[in-house]
């Protein structure tokens, strides 16, 4: 009955040492633990509560068993409550009380915490706005050696938010390095991101390629993304579409929305995979759900010309209205081509002069041309 040996065995249990890995018999020890209110068995039996390991997943009841850990003065589990608080899982969500908990846990040296707690002052949630202290946590907690931290801390010097003296590319490539060398996957993608650049490092696409894969081997989405784009363009390695595209799949498979794009744009051109109109419309539809705006813009085409689905010029105008709002220049002159034509909407030619001026103070060669010939027969305004 010695709660401090419940725990050991259990953890032994837990990791496989000195027996076989058993989070059944994990769990009984760490509930015994728990029933004599040792802070570690509760705090322990709470984070199998959470994370479901040897028992039914169950938020509440690892809230409670945190919230006894801490009242016994269990730092870390000051930490795991306030994530509680954070996302309301198991409690009413409450982000001051989040920050107050992190707060103590920051105070006791916990690094997580301290990184939790510079989050909630990056984003203004429970506490006041402030990337000074946002900075003085990252930087405690990045120094004590937390990977999270470290990556946030370099996002903070490639930003300009640690010095009045601005942006600071190399401690940013400094601290993504340091990140990515723990295992962080959002640091090594960064990394990547400023090789590509030649930001704070010189310019390598050897080196970009090297990180985003690094990131890309752990699902991450962004990092998926560029590794399928290096691989579409040949840059860093050698072009391959098919490998690209199953890259591209995978960034989809994320939800990342650029990487849905790419799907299906890749299908409605038949880029690295068989060309499929109606697998194109698909994917552009999950972008477009996404919030992408091309995607949207693309989508509209399909509709417009009934490519992969019944035509509708109504549903054209539709989405391209809603890449338009979003400032996609296709989108605007799209748009204002609907309008110019009376296809799906009321014809009218001072709003197809709105959204062909929209795309053409962006740079969109096609409205910057139908723009110029409306000026030049007087189409929506004087002629001019």
């Amino acid at each position: 009955g010695f709660p401090r040996a419940q725990c050991n065995l259990a953890w032994c249990y837990e990791c496989g040492k000195g027996v076989e890995v058993n989070l059944t018999r994990a769990l009984h020890w760490y509930r015994k633990a728990a029933e004599q209110d040792d802070p570690r068995g509760l705090f322990c039996l709470g984070v199998f509560y959470k994370n479901g390991k040897g028992v039914e997943r169950d938020f509440k009841a690892a809230a409670e068993c945190y919230q006894k850990a801490a009242d016994a003065g269990y730092s870390r589990a000051l930490c795991n409550l306030g994530v509680c608080y954070e996302f309301g899982e198991g409690v009413e969500m409450d982000l001051s009380r989040a920050a107050e908990l992190y707060r103590q846990a920051a105070e006791e040296g916990d690094a997580v915490a301290q990184c939790n707690l510079g989050y909630l002052y990056e984003i203004g949630k429970g506490v006041e706005q402030s990337w000074a202290d946002a900075v003085r946590w990252y930087s405690q907690s990045a120094e004590a050696g937390y990977p999270r931290a470290m990556c946030n801390y370099g996002c903070c010097f490639e930003n300009g938010h640690v010095t009045d003296a601005g942006e600071d590319p190399e401690q940013a490539a400094k601290w993504y390095r340091k990140a990515a060398e723990q295992g962080d996957s959002t640091g090594a993608c960064n990394l990547g991101y400023l090789y590509e650049i030649g930001k704070g490092v010189p310019q390598s696409w050897k080196d970009a390629v090297r990180f985003y894969r690094q990131a890309a081997d752990r699902d991450h989405a962004r990092a998926l993304y560029h590794l399928a784009w290096c691989y579409e363009h040949g840059k860093g390695v050698e072009k391959d579409p098919a490998a690209s595209f199953s890259w591209y799949m995978k960034a989809a498979e994320q939800g990342d929305p650029r990487g849905l794009f790419s799907v299906a744009r890749n299908y409605d051109y038949g880029i690295g995979v068989e060309q499929n109109a109606e697998e194109a419309a698909r994917w552009y539809q999950r972008a477009a759900d996404a919030g992408s705006a091309p995607a949207m813009c693309d989508l509209g085409v399909c509709y417009e010309r009934g490519e992969g689905v019944e035509q509708s010029f109504e549903k054209a105008v539709e989405l391209y209205q809603k890449a338009a709002e979003l400032g996609n220049a296709p989108g605007q002159c799209n748009l204002g081509y609907m309008y110019e034509s009376g296809q799906g909407v009321e014809q009218s030619w001072e709003k197809a002069v709105k959204w062909y001026s929209a795309a053409a103070q962006q740079g969109f060669p096609r409205a910057q041309c139908n723009l110029a010939w409306c000026y030049e027969c007087g189409k929506g305004v004087e002629v001019n």
